[in-house]
């Protein structure tokens, strides 16, 4: 039985503060030592009368132990509560003795449930309440010859014990207050620490894939590809609605979604561009009661643009940092993509440059030499032509011809020599053989690898893009697939180049996949370098069945390349 009401009174509080658990604990104390003293010390009451007394107390403290703690959040039901329980003990004192009954220490609980859950004013108004009172039952209750100012002498110690116990009461619920106060502001500290936590294992495999996308977008030299995967990236991680980039090359601004905000933002940026520029962490702006983070993107040499994103937490909150970090992050990452990207296309310039400059030298040290020294010649057969005998200008013309032949030798030859069809060799091959000899070696798998027709028909992107998909295919099948047989065919036709990969491997359910709000990251990356050249992949695979990739691009034909 006991253990049946101890399990229900833990079901009852299990929900309930701290603070309406301790005041029900201290009420059924001070009821418990209150009665003892009652019956004890009060000989001239019988023993029905005290019965009837404590029996009624027990009876509102069960009711108002029940009662306050479901209201311990509603204000308005605990001063009505308040209101019945002091009227109850104001009448429990007429017939239990007045000032002098032991339940005048019951009353205390009243004043501590006014300073545990209202303001400080509402205690003592309870005090005086009960002061005012007790001196009417004094006066025309149990001693109608008491007077007041005599009263208050003679009990100037109890008064004075009241309203330390009150003052200490009062000192105890402002501890309590702030205690409450600290922990919800803990218990807010951990939420944000959590979803800041959570937020952080996502966007590690979020980081994951955003610098194998950004490499390849890098590669590709497609730099608003980039922002437009930085917002979603942002997107993502910070549950944002608005992300922007500002160009400022070309005084272009790119939104995240259609927004009416477009033209203001571009404005406010333009007039605090300088401020934005000069700081290295991200500064808050206002725009039309929208509150932003903007950071600027630029590397040690350059200016690039502004990234900025809505912001939708206060500055004193964890999510709001993560944010901040996530947009200077996303910032220093496409600054050293924009870095790369100059770099790259300098590096081209120059290699283009040193080429044609060697190309130039040779051609002059050789080919023109001898075109110079047959044209000497030339000139002055035609002008001793009439000091020459018909088998005499026969020999020379045999001259001529085998200069020219070896002058045309010697030019074919190094313009065979900047063609992988003409030389034998393509580095192409070579490289994607290199990588699978070294797949092979480490892992020990079987991977034959075809190509069906002429590489030259592919342009330098397809190349790179062909490539990183054949690595992408490879690694995923020995990785995830546990692969130990990957067939790579490449077949090249006039118009299209269609890549195969099929493996042995463990598989993966691919409607679950593709259903899953964000694809594995190998998936993610074949489809953005198939999107890239316009083509079409396609794949199949279950458990335990293996995978097949077909992958299908069209061909941009190189007449230049072809003729050679």
């Amino acid at each position: 039985m006991i253990s049946k009401l101890v399990r229900k009174l833990g079901i009852f509080f299990k929900d309930k503060s701290d603070e309406s658990k301790i005041l029900v604990t201290y009420r059924f104390i001070s009821f418990f030592i209150t009665s003892m003293f009652y019956i004890l010390n009060n000989p001239e009451h019988g023993l029905i009368r005290k019965m009837i007394i404590i029996g009624c107390l027990s009876v509102s403290s069960l009711i108002l132990s029940y009662l306050y703690p479901i209201y311990e959040k509603s204000q308005k039901s605990i001063k009505v509560l308040l209101i019945i329980e002091i009227i109850g003990n104001i009448l429990l004192l007429v017939p239990s003795g007045g000032i002098k009954s032991p339940f005048i220490w019951y009353s205390l609980n009243t004043i501590l449930i006014s300073f545990i859950f209202l303001k400080d004013l509402y205690g003592w108004i309870n005090f005086f309440i009960y002061f005012l009172c007790y001196g009417i039952i004094m006066k025309y209750f149990t001693d109608n010859n008491i007077y007041i100012l005599k009263f208050l002498k003679d009990e100037s110690n109890l008064f004075l014990s009241f309203i330390m116990i009150i003052v200490a009461i009062q000192v105890l619920a402002i501890f309590i207050r702030k205690a409450k106060e600290e922990s919800l502001r803990l218990k807010e500290a951990n939420i944000q620490l959590e979803i800041a936590n959570k937020m952080i294992l996502e966007s590690i495999d979020h980081i994951k894939e955003l610098y194998q996308s950004v490499n390849i977008l890098t590669n590709q030299g497609n730099r608003e590809g980039i922002i437009k995967f930085a917002f979603e990236h942002i997107k993502r991680i910070t549950k944002t609605n608005i992300v922007f980039y500002y160009d400022i090359n070309s005084n272009k601004m790119l939104f995240s979604e259609e927004n009416y905000l477009l033209k203001t933002t571009e404005e406010h940026i333009l007039k605090e561009l300088n401020k934005i520029l000069q700081s290295d962490i991200p500064l808050k702006i206002c725009i039309l009661n929208s509150k932003f983070l903007i950071i600027s993107v630029s590397s040690s040499y350059a200016t690039y643009g502004v990234l900025g994103m809505e912001a939708n937490s206060n500055e004193d909150n964890i999510i709001y940092s993560n944010n901040a970090y996530q947009l200077q992050f996303l910032s220093e990452l496409i600054s050293n993509a924009f870095e790369r990207l100059t770099l790259e296309e300098i590096n081209d310039s120059l290699l283009i440059t040193e080429e044609q400059n060697r190309i130039a030298n040779e051609i002059h040290d050789t080919v023109l030499q001898r075109l110079f020294s047959m044209s000497c010649g030339m000139f002055s057969l035609i002008k001793n032509l009439n000091n020459y005998k018909p088998i005499e200008i026969t020999d020379e013309l045999n001259q001529f011809r085998e200069i020219i032949d070896s002058t045309m030798k010697e030019l074919r030859n190094k313009i065979y020599g900047l063609s992988w069809k003409k030389s034998g060799h393509s580095s192409f091959n070579l490289d994607i053989k290199r990588y699978i000899d070294d797949i092979k070696r480490l892992n020990h798998v079987n991977i034959p690898f075809s190509i069906h027709g002429s590489i030259e028909t592919l342009s330098i992107e397809q190349k790179k893009t062909l490539y990183r998909m054949i690595c992408e295919g490879i690694g995923n099948a020995v990785r995830h697939g546990k692969a130990k047989n990957i067939e790579i065919k490449l077949n090249i036709t006039s118009e299209y180049t269609n890549l195969s990969i099929i493996d042995d491997g463990i598989g993966f359910d691919l409607k679950n996949v593709m259903k899953a709000s964000t694809n594995g990251i190998g998936i993610q990356n074949l489809n953005q370098l198939t999107e890239i050249l316009h083509g079409e992949i396609n794949m199949e695979s279950e458990l335990n069945s293996g995978t097949t990739i077909n992958v299908t691009l069209p061909n941009t034909i190189q007449k230049g390349a072809a003729a050679l």
